[in-house]
């Protein structure tokens, strides 16, 4: 009877490591793949922003050339590219619970990406006389911002109604791995969020509808379909 209960209490040992084992190996052959599945996501989005790049350096040398019918062309490309850029990376962050370091290079790079068409954007502007609006938007934690979701929200909804007729570039204030977030902290003096830099003039704290309409219709050289609505 000793015997018979030894025998079945090592077969349960050893079943018991076997189960073990095996849910060890599954698990390792499934993490496996999905490391190559983000490394191959990786590699897409670098890419991607390297075409961006190379997209930039040639609007500049557009602008430089002051061709201003090409670079309008180029540069409204370029709009769509980088917020494909942005939604892509955005689906991406969802999955990068296994390397975050890999996505916040690349969560970098967009940044960068962003900043230069902002400066592109401004210039631009400033050659070609182009009626956009451009807007730097500070956000942060919902705990630290409890009125950003809400920010988002008026921001959208003016993009969608004034689509290229406004440029808006969210930036995450607490993004420390780009030195540029802090140093247009410090030169627009952004202390609280939300903070929202339409042109160059600072918003402190929520811009509701109203308020945003007002300054917008005030920016713009031609009528729109927003300042033209009652």
């Amino acid at each position: 009877m000793r015997t018979y209960n030894k025998k079945r209490y090592f077969l349960a040992f050893v079943l018991t490591v076997a189960v073990f084992l095996f849910g060890l190996l599954l698990g390792l052959v499934i993490e496996g793949k999905r490391v190559a599945y983000i490394e191959d996501k990786t590699k897409a989005q670098n890419l991607e922003f390297s075409s961006l790049q190379l997209q930039y350096q040639y609007i500049d040398q557009l602008s430089r050339e002051e061709n201003c019918e090409a670079v309008t062309k180029t540069f409204n490309e370029y709009i769509k590219t980088l917020e494909e850029a942005r939604i892509r990376l955005e689906n991406y962050k969802e999955d990068a619970t296994l390397r975050s370091q890999e996505f916040d290079l690349l969560w970098r790079d967009y940044t960068i990406a962003q900043l230069r068409y902002w400066l592109l954007a401004k210039r631009t502007k400033e050659i070609c006389d182009e009626d956009y609006v451009t807007v730097l938007y500070f956000y942060s934690t919902k705990k630290e911002c409890p009125d950003c979701e809400e920010q988002a929200f008026v921001l959208t909804y003016f993009k969608k109604l004034l689509k290229d007729k406004i440029l808006i570039f969210a930036l995450d204030s607490n993004f420390e791995q780009e030195p540029m977030i802090s140093i247009l902290k410090k030169t627009f003096e952004v202390s609280t969020y939300p903070t929202i830099v339409v042109q160059d003039e600072k918003f402190e704290g929520l811009v509701d509808k109203k308020e945003l309409k007002e300054v917008l219709c005030s920016l713009y050289k031609t009528e729109n379909e927003l300042c033209t609505e009652s």
